[in-house]
């Protein structure tokens, strides 16, 4: 046996104090087994640990002391779920004390110049911030934010809208030495050349995702600008060059359903061929929320991976593996004593998907209005009884609250085809490493 990725380390620490015997074990329900072409692999979850084994320790793992130690196996009588909250609770106990709200999601506008097919802000009314509002906001940042480094993530509605806004808020809290960077989130079909450089300089830009459709076919009918002469596929191209050569780091969200996957492939080689050569460039695919809730949504999935799987390989595609993560916070709903979201009339929501007025607990004026649900929103949340015994709590949710707008039905078949595209690649990878030993 032999660990291809590392577990996260303050996870073992918590879970390995006391080894189980060698008698009345069995996987752990956080233990995923894998095998491919012969290679045969197991997925921790709970630690991240990924580990290759022989054809006898894939057989009988329950007898080997070392998978035992590192909880891919455990006692006929353990609890994974309780095991799980007691972590959740040490590693949050443990984390450094930082007083005071880290993140702030900031809508300065509900308008948008596109008019997406999909979007769920639809039938939101249309709000822009004042700039007394906007003023206001900059007093109850700093008033509330942590001593550290703090982050914006500008939201909408399409935020550029408001771009001034958002130089007038970054330009205030620069003059009264608050240390902050900004994050954004656009469609990206109003940002200039001249706007990327005041995004780099006054808002202290190091992150940007950008939203597309696919094919300039598929793009041009799914966003349906106000004004397609002026702003379409051909603008967005070039405002993602202009953030490019600033630097600032760039995530292209794909969105997809069953009707622009097919073009998909033809897309991905255009991205490759754009912005291959860009370190700061990379793109992810998502699933569009109506397609989630399709009963084909699996096999849509599928295709998907298969999809991947052919091009993962590409430059545009690569995303770093990085080291285990352990989430003891899985969104900013859950995050309260960090994050908030604030709209453009200054109310406080815990998520960016939930404006309206009976979401909101308070506002930048007035503070909490509303103590019980605050207090209800930061109060530790069990595991969902639907949720106990699933391999995938660790990465997932573990709460369900005001009805959850992410919610999805079909989480488990999901995470299962996304953890076999992990480790099937993983396995392709030995197996050529495999061969280019022999050949050598």
């Amino acid at each position: 046996m032999f660990t291809i990725k590392e577990p996260n380390e303050k996870v073992i620490a918590f879970i390995s104090t006391n080894h189980p015997q060698t008698q009345g074990l069995r996987l752990a329900c956080w233990t995923i087994p894998f095998e491919y072409n012969g290679v045969k692999l197991m997925k921790n979850t709970l630690t991240g640990e990924i580990v290759s084994l022989t054809d006898e320790e894939f057989a009988a793992p329950e007898k080997v002391l070392e998978l035992a130690k590192r909880r891919f196996v455990v006692p006929d009588d353990y609890d994974e779920t309780a095991q799980y909250l007691q972590a959740v609770k040490l590693i949050r106990i443990t984390q450094p004390e930082s007083k005071g709200l880290k993140t702030y999601t900031i809508l300065p506008t509900t308008a948008c110049n596109a008019r997406c097919v999909y979007c769920y802000e639809e039938g939101y009314p249309v709000k822009t911030m004042t700039k007394e509002t906007a003023d206001k906001l900059v007093d109850f940042i700093c008033e509330t934010r942590q001593d550290d480094e703090i982050t914006l993530s500008w939201f909408g509605g399409e935020p550029t809208v408001c771009a001034d806004t958002i130089s007038r808020v970054c330009g205030e809290l620069e003059s009264r030495g608050v240390p902050f960077k900004s994050k954004l989130i656009t469609n990206a079909s109003l940002i200039t050349k001249q706007l990327a450089q005041e995004m780099k300089r006054v808002w202290h830009l190091k992150n940007v995702q950008v939203s597309l459709d696919g094919s300039r076919r598929d793009y041009m009918a799914r966003k349906q600008y106000i004004n397609p002469v002026k702003h379409n596929y051909d603008t967005v191209m070039a405002a993602i060059r202009y953030m490019a050569d600033e630097e600032i780091k760039i995530q292209l969200r794909v969105n997809f359903d069953k009707g622009n996957l097919v073009d998909m492939q033809s897309f991905i080689d255009e991205m490759e061929m754009l912005f291959g050569e860009y370190d700061n460039v990379r793109m992810y695919l998502y699933m569009l929320f109506q397609q989630q809730h399709k009963s084909d949504c699996l096999d849509v999935y599928k295709d998907y991976y298969e999809l991947l799987l052919k091009n993962y390989d590409k430059r545009i595609l690569k995303r770093k593996s990085g080291k285990s993560e352990f989430r003891t916070n899985y969104c900013m709903a859950d995050n309260l004593d960090k994050s908030i979201v604030i709209d453009p009339q200054g109310a406080f929501y815990n998520c960016e998907h939930l404006p309206g007025n009976e979401n909101s607990w308070g506002n930048v004026f007035d503070g909490v209005t509303d103590q019980n649900v605050f207090d209800e929103l930061c109060s530790p949340s069990d595991v969902d009884k639907k949720c106990v015994g699933c391999a995938f709590l660790p990465q997932c949710t573990r709460f369900y609250r005001a009805h959850c707008p992410n919610s999805f039905d079909y989480c488990i078949e999901q995470n299962k085809m996304k953890t076999d595209f992990e480790l099937k690649i993983l396995a392709e990878q030995l197996l050529q490493h495999e061969l280019s030993d022999k050949r050598k």
